[in-house]
């Protein structure tokens, strides 16, 4: 287990670094922005749950003899992509609201809505998207070489969805910026 499993933990201490470093580096979209720095936890909480979950639900169906490496893509699978995507845009809409009123309640500022709201929803929905074909390469990478899902997909997924999340959140909220 700790030889599959180490390299990738160490892998996600550089990408935790990278993350933020990342972060560290939207100071003035932060500043532009109102409410965009309360967002961070939130949709990366988001992304890392529901990529996970996700992948978590691949490996089981794996175990449970649903999928496998030659019948990965069947039912199973487009329902879980369906179903996550679907989540990822209900819950970001969520969070943008939920950044919108926390920023007026606890910092007294009154934040663009529509704006914020669209930054967070097109970040996630991005950020989905790009997660879900990761996961189902890790997945399809994993069975191949004849790996336990499970020791893999969940740190790979928390990893690579922060990285992806904080990429998506800066490329929306930029382009937005540019075209507000």
């Amino acid at each position: 287990m700790w030889k599959q499993s180490l390299p990738l933990l160490l892998t996600c201490g550089v990408g935790g670094i990278l993350t933020g470093g990342l972060l560290g580096s939207m100071t003035d979209l932060f500043e532009s922005i109102p409410g965009l720095i309360v967002v961070v936890p939130a949709i990366i909480a988001l992304r890392g749950n529901i990529s996970t979950a996700f992948g978590s639900r691949l490996g089981s169906a794996y175990h449970l003899g649903v999928i496998d490496a030659n019948n990965l893509f069947n039912k199973e699978l487009k329902e879980n992509i369906i179903g996550s995507l679907i989540l990822s845009f209900v819950v970001s809409g969520i969070v943008g609201l939920l950044a919108y009123a926390s920023t007026i309640l606890f910092f007294d500022v009154n934040p663009d809505l529509l704006k914020l709201f669209l930054i967070v929803v097109l970040a996630g929905v991005l950020s989905s998207l790009m997660l879900t074909m990761l996961t189902v390469s890790i997945i399809y990478v994993v069975f191949r070489q004849g790996l336990d899902p499970d020791n893999i997909t969940g740190p790979a997924l928390a990893t690579f969805g922060d990285i992806v999340t904080m990429l998506c959140l800066f490329g929306s909220a930029f382009l937005l910026e540019v075209v507000w």
